[in-house]
């Protein structure tokens, strides 16, 4: 009779060990450990097991299960399925899974639903050590989907800190949205940090050699449809106002050629603004050397 108790305990503990119950715990705790040591391939593999076995048996995943499956799969860079499994998370509040999903639409192209996906989640990383970086990536995916009055907006949120190139890029949108003036004011702002930050130098350049050389072609093209000594006395006080906007492109052109000597676009203009300044010994060794290049 004894030996027949003992045979039932056995069962009975065999049937514990077997159990659903006991096989979701130890799956758990194995996803929980496994996390901690950075195995997350292996945590992965757990976590199909522990799917199979909550799905037969119908019963939820633990939130904190999720959370390190989720971030597991974003670790190994399968970032489809981070997303499905810090989607299913209701209420997300984890810092560091928020940021995870975030990056996982960027990483998986989906620039209109990231940009969706920060704008909602801002308020609840504002304080934190993310939420600059946070509003910058809403920033430069405006630009990317070519909201540029959104991005303005949003950048009235942004410190520079005297990022040079972060500035740049508000040129740019400020530049989109036709606001040539403050596109400019910041382009001098970004030189008086960087002297040489080359597209700032090249955006002022541009902006001074084109509107002399329009200026000069159409007062040329006044006169020469009527030559007479009182449009001619016109055309030398305009050519005086013109040079000016000249000799401004010139000093810049000269110094983003010191910058970048090969660049044949900048030895083009500052051949040509040589030629319009009657600087005709430059003119000839700038065009000498265009040539030769």
């Amino acid at each position: 009779m004894s030996r027949i108790k003992e045979l039932l305990v056995i069962i009975v503990l065999i049937l514990a060990a077997c159990s659903p119950t006991k096989q979701i715990t130890g799956l758990e705790s194995d996803i929980t450990g496994l996390y901690a040591q950075e195995r997350y391939d292996e945590l992965l593999l757990q976590y199909d097991k522990l799917l199979v076995l909550k799905n037969k048996n119908n019963t939820p995943l633990a939130k904190n299960t999720l959370l390190l499956a989720g971030k597991a799969a974003y670790k190994t860079s399968r970032h489809n399925e981070a997303l499905d499994i810090l989607r299913s998370i209701n209420d997300l509040q984890d810092l560091e899974a928020i940021m995870m999903m975030g990056e996982s639409l960027e990483l998986t192209a989906r620039p209109e639903e990231a940009l969706d996906y920060w704008q909602t989640r801002l308020p609840l990383l504002e304080g934190s050590e993310h939420y600059r970086d946070i509003v910058l990536k809403i920033y430069r995916t405006q630009q990317r989907v070519e909201d540029y009055e959104a991005a303005n907006q949003t950048w009235q949120k942004i410190d520079p800190q005297n990022d040079s190139d972060l500035m740049y890029e508000q040129v740019e949108v400020l530049s989109k949205l036709n606001r040539t003036q403050d596109a400019l004011t910041l382009s001098k702002q970004i030189l008086k940090l960087e002297p040489k930050h080359e597209k700032a130098l090249f955006k002022l350049a541009d902006y001074y050699y084109n509107k002399a050389e329009n200026w000069y072609k159409s007062e040329m093209d006044k006169y020469n449809r009527n030559p007479n000594n009182t449009t001619y006395a016109y055309l030398r006080r305009e050519l005086k106002k013109i040079s000016a906007d000249f000799r401004t492109a010139r000093d810049l052109l000269e110094t983003l050629h010191s910058v970048a000597p090969e660049n044949k676009l900048y030895m083009a203009y500052l051949a040509n603004t040589y030629i319009r300044l009657d600087m005709k010994k430059e003119a000839e060794q700038m065009t000498k050397k265009l040539e030769e290049n």
